[in-house]
């Protein structure tokens, strides 16, 4: 059932319309709000733990999923089921394909509106809260980076979310996300610390996934070498930056050409030059989307296979 419910929501994914209901997560944010609020009321008469709070959101909300599940088991013969799966699945992914985020993006870049781009980005929550830029390369670099991070976090992560522990993995992983995004607009120490370490567990497996597929459809030997070091590290938490530079190892083309693979400098990928700039950075955008989708191609086939030998086992 699990590869029919991932390729389900990931056509519905690519044909919805951006008219429609996106099922944004403004409830999720509504609700944490009113959990903070209910429980301020016992602070009066007790002081609770800093950890109640983000325990109540993970109870509450997987025990929800439970109670329905629970109740719809035997409805349609399972089929009601798979419908809360989807439905999960939906509200977790990425709203927004790839595809048309990196549209989007090069809309504005190639009218060379730096504001539009700095804009846009906001908008998409794709830059952190002070950070600024000097120049169009360091706003062309940065959405690169993010590019690949959003798609690894609400795509990547998921999919293996899934696959793991089905809905609950799923709404496990959607609820640290956004902890993590609401939890730094409320500036709670402890609680974003704990977040982050919970993160760290849910990436630490796909993160290393996604590099190893990077170097089967890419530079396989640079790419490779690059994520070798830190393919038993526990102790170093991968970031937008670590999945950047894997993509641009696995999009290199210099393999044996003496570059230094702690610096990976890939052809035409970081390079900003006058001129044909524009040209050649969409060419860039276009080179790590076609990445990423061949990256997802691969991993749907891997699961399409474990799902026939399965089969095969019965």
């Amino acid at each position: 059932m699990k590869f029919l419910v991932i390729l389900i929501c990931l056509v519905v994914n690519h044909l919805r319309s951006d008219d429609c209901d996106r099922l944004d997560d403004s409830w999720f944010f509504r609700l944490r709000r009113l959990t903070d609020q209910a429980l301020s009321r016992f602070e009066r008469k007790r002081k609770l733990p800093w950890l109640v709070p983000v325990i109540f959101i993970y109870a509450f909300l997987l025990l929800a999923l439970f109670i329905t599940l629970h109740f719809v088991s035997d409805v349609l013969y399972g089929f009601a089921t798979m419908l809360i799966h989807i439905w999960v699945l939906l509200v977790a992914l990425d709203r927004t394909q790839p595809r048309k985020l990196a549209s989007a993006f090069l809309v504005r870049w190639r009218d060379g509106d730096f504001r539009a781009s700095l804009h846009f980005l906001q908008e998409e929550g794709l830059i952190a809260e002070g950070l600024a830029f000097k120049s169009d390369a360091q706003v062309f670099i940065h959405f690169k980076e993010q590019f690949i991070y959003r798609c690894f976090e609400k795509i990547f992560v998921m999919l293996f979310s899934y696959l793991l522990a089905g809905a609950f993995g799923v709404l496990f992983a959607y609820v640290s996300y956004q902890l993590r995004y609401s939890y730094k607009e409320s500036q709670h120490a402890k609680r974003e610390k704990l977040i982050d370490g919970i993160i760290l567990a849910l990436e630490w497996i796909p993160v290393r996934l996604l590099a190893l597929t990077f170097s089967l459809v890419g530079n396989f030997v640079l790419c490779f070498d690059k994520l070798r070091p830190q393919l038993l590290d526990f102790s170093q938490r991968s970031s937008s930056a670590d999945l950047y530079v894997y993509a641009t190892c696995a999009l290199s083309q210099v393999a044996g050409s003496g570059l230094n693979i702690g610096e990976p400098r890939p052809i035409k990928l970081d390079l900003i030059s006058k001129g044909s700039d524009r040209v050649i950075q969409e060419g860039e955008i276009e080179a790590l989307q076609a990445l990423l989708e061949r990256s997802q191609t691969i991993w749907l086939a891997g699961l399409a296979l474990v799902t026939l030998v399965g089969l095969q086992a019965f």
